[in-house]
């Protein structure tokens, strides 16, 4: 019977690819403050780039807990270099979650259960930009006390409703579909090789 727990090599690999994932969407973060609605849409352009690399991953591990770990160890690494307030940790830890769920509803060994997590994963994104809608005066005062441009925050704060908050989640799903269908196309062997279908 194969094993389904974890063992230290696949924790080691989770390690490995999490940091991967964490470093391409830092890279995909500092272009993306140059617009207020590309900022906004970092959660989807994150699940394009990052798609394969967790794609891999679960190629790789398809045990339960990798969507998990892979979740909280992004949202921690973000909030302890300052780039992300707490909610990048609250959003992560949901997110991650939630992919288990459908991970084990899907089955671990399926192309479905990959992508559909991969989907929910890019969702946990929205952390980022999330105080802009939770707490929006408070954030938006240490934003520009910390030198951000007034009228850079005026131009996002337009964009800011409940259904917007929907709409960009919602586009981190997709985006996150995106880049997990990028992913099995690059790595078709290696999912054929760990038996996912």
């Amino acid at each position: 019977m194969e094993e389904k727990n974890l063992k230290v090599k696949d924790l080691v690999n989770i390690g490995v690819f999490s940091a991967i994932y964490m470093i391409l969407s830092f890279i995909v973060m500092v272009p993306s403050m140059a617009s207020p609605i590309i900022w906004l849409l970092w959660p989807a352009i994150c699940g394009v780039v990052c798609g394969s690399i967790y794609m891999l991953l679960v190629a790789k591990v398809p045990k339960k807990g990798t969507a998990l770990l892979v979740a909280l160890i992004n949202g921690i690494i973000y909030f302890a270099i300052g780039e992300c307030t707490w909610t990048i940790i609250l959003s992560f830890a949901i997110a991650g979650i939630v992919a288990e769920i459908a991970r084990g509803a899907l089955g671990y060994q399926t192309t479905e259960s990959a992508l559909v997590s991969c989907g929910i994963l890019a969702a946990g994104f929205i952390g980022s930009p999330l105080p802009m809608w939770l707490f929006q005066d408070s954030y938006v005062n240490s934003i520009i006390k910390m030198g951000m441009d007034p009228a850079y925050v005026a131009n996002m704060l337009k964009m800011i409703s409940a259904g917007s908050l929907f709409g960009f989640t919602a586009a981190a799903f997709v985006g996150g579909l995106i880049g997990g269908f990028i992913g099995k196309v690059l790595f078709k062997k290696h999912f054929e090789k760990a038996g996912i279908i």
